[in-house]
């Protein structure tokens, strides 16, 4: 198992934001962080806090370990697939 850093998880929360387009800038809002503070994370300048990542995957509507995967798989570009299995 490979060890992530802070730019592995920050590349894979803006990948996932990406796909489910929100906005950098609605994240922060969500995390009552200042755009910039959120800027630093999504760079991996500054590593995300474990709360912080919770509430973000609770805003994208997947699971944290999302996050610390290799790739973003098909379960969240299409998160009414999972919907539709059940």
């Amino acid at each position: 198992m490979a060890i992530l850093t802070n730019g592995d998880v920050a590349a894979q929360v803006r990948a996932v934001a990406a796909i489910r387009r929100v906005r950098q800038a609605q994240l922060a809002d969500q995390l009552k962080i200042s755009r910039m503070a959120m800027s630093r994370r999504f760079t991996g300048e500054k590593p995300f806090e474990p709360e912080e990542l919770i509430r973000i995957a609770r805003e994208l509507d997947v699971a944290v370990s999302t996050f610390f995967g290799e790739e973003v798989n098909e379960e969240v570009r299409s998160p009414r697939a999972k919907a539709g299995a059940a």
